[in-house]
């Protein structure tokens, strides 16, 4: 988790521009996208109590999804002078 340490770093350092934050945004969507494919394809039975939580954390993970895609909207929308790049 590389990245992880150096947003860390940098948010210690300075503020993230605009440009390091819609990176790290989109790194989250790719990772929640590709875990929900994977809950999602796995067709195994694991019984009733298991695919009950199956079924919240595809819930769970959509809605990061929609919550990542959501922000990078925002920061997209806001006044270029307004942020750092």
């Amino acid at each position: 988790m590389d990245w992880v340490e150096t947003l860390l770093r940098k948010s210690c350092e300075k503020t993230l521009t605009k440009g390091e934050v819609l990176h790290s945004l989109f790194h989250m969507i790719e990772v929640n996208e590709n875990t929900l494919n994977q809950i999602q394809s796995d067709k195994r039975d694991f019984g009733p109590e298991l695919e009950e939580l199956r079924k919240t954390e595809i819930k769970d993970i959509d809605f990061h999804i929609k919550y990542y895609r959501g922000l990078v909207n925002f920061i997209n929308s806001l006044n270029e002078a307004k942020i750092p790049q």
